[in-house]
């Protein structure tokens, strides 16, 4: 009776870490691959000698455990693609947040339960709407701007990217910022691509290029 009781409250704590920690869901399947090696390790063991069978067992359910955590993340919902606020800077900032969140997010990469491609649409949308409006000035703005666009699916889109993201890296107070600096590369490369051409500073890979 003890143990059923550890196992449902340990189910009921991860469960509840899955889906109120962001990054949780990681840590359990980092578990649940050590967890796998060792039953594989103590398989070879058993080969040459008898082991016992809690060796097997207590990992197999810590997998259990972690699987069931890992389900329950995926139903954890997204934050809101987007804010409307009085502050241009304010939305771009958190339209580059929740972009880059997403990305974070293990239910992205899992195709009935991503919205991934329906949040970009979002941001791009809005952001989209605010660069025809000529009103991405701030050097910060068009850098959290070019991100978005660097993650549309076109052409024109990319070559967008690559202008706003030039300017901000041109700016005295950005031109050492690493992210920035990748960006004005990473864009300028994926707009090459889109239209045949080389990429220039080799930032692409084929993953890249076929699945983004």
């Amino acid at each position: 009776m003890t143990k059923k009781l550890i196992f449902l409250s340990l189910i009921i704590i991860i469960s509840l870490l899955s889906y109120f920690v962001n990054w949780f869901n990681y840590v359990l399947i980092l578990i649940s691959v050590l967890a796998l090696v060792y039953i594989l390790l103590i398989g070879l063991i058993s080969i040459f000698k008898k082991v016992r069978s809690n060796h097997f067992k207590t990992p197999a359910l810590l997998i259990c455990i972690c699987i069931t955590g890992v389900i329950i993340s995926l139903f954890r919902p997204y934050d809101p693609a987007v804010i409307e606020s009085e502050n241009i800077s304010t939305e771009l900032q958190y339209a580059y947040n929740t972009d880059q969140d997403d990305r974070k997010e293990l239910k992205s990469f899992v195709g009935y339960f991503s919205e991934l491609n329906k949040r970009d649409s979002i941001r791009l949308m809005q952001v989209r709407k605010y660069y025809v409006e000529n009103k991405i000035t701030k050097p910060i703005d068009k850098f959290h701007a070019a991100f978005i666009f660097h993650h549309s699916d076109n052409s024109e889109d990319y070559k967008i990217a690559s202008e706003l993201a030039s300017e901000a890296a041109n700016i005295e107070k950005l031109k050492d910022n690493y992210t920035v600096r990748w960006l004005q590369k990473a864009s300028y490369d994926r707009y090459m691509l889109s239209i045949g051409e080389p990429e220039k500073y080799n930032t692409q890979n084929n993953f890249s290029i076929d699945f983004n």
